[in-house]
């Protein structure tokens, strides 16, 4: 399968789960099932079983700390840690009565997936990429239960969530439905963030959440990204274009006819998710945001 346009990204978050699933002192933020996964992903393609082959390497384990200190410090435990607080708050939503969970460029996240056979009665929709879509469906065909969960395929450089959605006879708009975008929106211009919140809007005729990961400036001292990171992305394609400072996000919302309900930086979510003494530097910057979209 061509491997062309699927995100390095992806591959990056996936490789890096891994790790501290297999390796890490905090190996318990990542579940068997989700380490399954993300092995069976990787082994799909020669970019993923190069990733899967390093991940394995005790010298690149010395490499791979070296990148994260050059770059992001702390970043492969980050990854664990907002996934968890992302699986905690969609366990939250499904409690609360939401039953529909869509998410917004998945990537290689197995979430949803790992989900739909537990809550049956829950509406699941992972949107991506066609080629990153088709990539993870080959992977994961064979054990998809097509009847709460769907991939829709949508390349939004030239297709419309709202339009895609509308027409998608797997959405139901009149479920309460929670939005999911980990590590999107950074890549996102605000203009079509404005778009994305107005779409959601109109798209649901019950009650809407969105759950998303946002980034504080590069020049915040709440964010220790190194001065590298920005031109090692745009080498890979993938240029940040949106960050918001924390303190500012809930105005952002207000203009989006949204409103905040959570915020959750690194240190809330060491608090709530680290049970072993923490060793190490995290990365400090990006956190998890909860809104709830005004009708």
């Amino acid at each position: 399968m061509s491997e062309k346009s699927v995100s390095s990204t992806a591959f990056t978050v996936l490789q890096g789960l891994l790790y501290v699933g297999l390796y890490s002192n905090h190996k318990y933020l990542v579940s068997e099932e989700t380490r399954l996964n993300a092995q069976k992903i990787l082994s799909m393609s020669p970019e993923g079983t190069k990733r899967l082959t390093q991940c394995h390497s005790a010298l690149y384990h010395r490499v791979a700390d070296v990148q994260e200190w050059a770059l992001l410090p702390g970043i492969r435990l980050h990854y664990a840690l907002r996934k968890s607080k992302i699986e905690q708050i969609t366990e939250q939503a499904i409690a609360d009565g939401y039953t529909q969970i869509v998410n917004l460029g998945a990537g290689f996240d197995c979430l949803l997936w790992q989900l739909h056979s537990k809550y049956k009665q829950i509406n699941f929709i992972e949107i991506d990429h066609p080629t990153t879509s088709q990539y993870k469906q080959t992977a994961l065909v064979n054990t998809v239960d097509s009847e709460n969960f769907h991939f829709l395929e949508v390349d939004f450089s030239h297709q419309n969530l709202q339009t895609e959605l509308n027409q998608y006879s797997g959405f139901d708009p009149e479920l309460n439905t929670l939005f999911i975008a980990e590590g999107v929106l950074m890549y996102l211009s605000e203009n079509d963030i404005r778009l994305l919140f107005e779409s959601m809007a109109k798209l649901t005729l019950q009650e809407c959440m969105f759950c998303f990961t946002s980034l504080e400036p590069p020049q915040s001292s709440k964010n220790n990204m190194r001065r590298l990171l920005p031109f090692y992305l745009k080498a890979v394609g993938e240029p940040l274009k949106f960050t918001l400072a924390s303190q500012d996000m809930g105005s952002f919302l207000s203009t989006v006819n949204a409103e905040l309900i959570s915020k959750s930086d690194t240190n809330k979510m060491v608090g709530e998710f680290i049970k072993q003494p923490l060793n190490q530097l995290l990365h400090h910057g990006e956190y998890v945001v909860l809104s709830k979209i005004r009708r």
